[in-house]
């Protein structure tokens, strides 16, 4: 039976390049950004519809909620599916309790709230148009306010990982340096966190983040905003200074939920 994991994380922490890495072993598919919990959730809202509360069948489409995750994977070719989604959000996550298909393991992806910043405005300098230029006045701070505004990508990401961290359930922590500097070791403990067997993977020779042939289109949001190199692993450092004012990186810092050490109480 091919089981389902939940990969939640901060945007520029990896996703991609982890993804690249996973989906090499034709046993493992690790998603793009994944619609799954936006399926169930929209189908959870039906219950208030006036239809439904005319005649609460709520047997019938708990079932149909239940078999959402499973029947969409279900022609993946793979024993094991990382499904990316803010899964640790509160809602998202009592509909996992509820309808998960197997048991329920967190891979978390984390780097510094400054460094996720400063990426995200390095990469809109160097490619236009974006959707950060779209969405602000282009400078660099109205960029870094808008990120960290309290409705945006990031800062669901954030809450997202908080839920995953508190929930009970098993998570797997990689921080984006180790990801990068220790990827073997990394990888290979993940496996055996996912109770897998291990497979030889080469990571100076990999593809662009693809499933089955299917890439992302990032004209939708910009371009490259999921390159990634395919013949050697690089850490990314940006010079935060010249892209974040004291206040952001203060704000940031707020938000760097590991630096409390609370991550060694969770991790499993």
């Amino acid at each position: 039976m091919k089981k389902i994991y939940y990969l939640v994380g901060l945007p520029r922490a990896g996703n991609t390049l982890f993804g690249s890495i996973l989906n090499q072993n034709p046993r493992v598919r690790v998603t793009a950004n994944s619609i799954v919990s936006e399926i169930m959730w929209l189908t959870e809202c039906l219950k208030k519809d006036e239809a439904y509360q005319n005649f609460p069948d709520e047997k019938s489409l708990d079932n149909v909620i239940k078999n959402i995750i499973s029947n969409y994977y279900k022609d993946w070719d793979c024993d094991i599916v990382l499904d990316r989604s803010s899964w640790g959000l509160q809602d998202n996550l009592e509909m996992l309790k509820k309808y998960a298909p197997n048991e329920i393991k967190f891979v978390v992806l984390y780097r510094d709230i400054q460094e996720v910043v400063a990426s995200f405005i390095h990469w809109s300098e160097n490619n236009k148009p974006n959707f950060l230029d779209d969405a602000t006045d282009g400078t660099i701070e109205s960029k870094a306010n808008h990120m960290l505004r309290e409705d945006s990508e990031l800062w669901r990401d954030y809450w997202s990982i908080i839920g995953a961290k508190n929930s009970g359930f098993p998570c797997f922590f990689i921080k984006y340096e180790d990801l990068i500097t220790s990827t073997s070791d990394v990888i290979t403990s993940l496996y055996q966190f996912l109770e897998i067997d291990l497979y030889n993977h080469n990571y100076n020779s990999l593809d662009p983040f693809n499933i089955d042939g299917l890439k992302y289109d990032d004209s939708v949001v910009g371009s490259n905003l999921h390159t990634v190199r395919t013949n050697e692993i690089n850490f990314n450092k940006y010079d935060i200074d010249k892209y974040l004012t004291d206040n952001i990186k203060n704000l940031c810092n707020t938000l760097n939920f590991w630096k409390d050490g609370s991550l060694r109480k969770t991790r499993c």
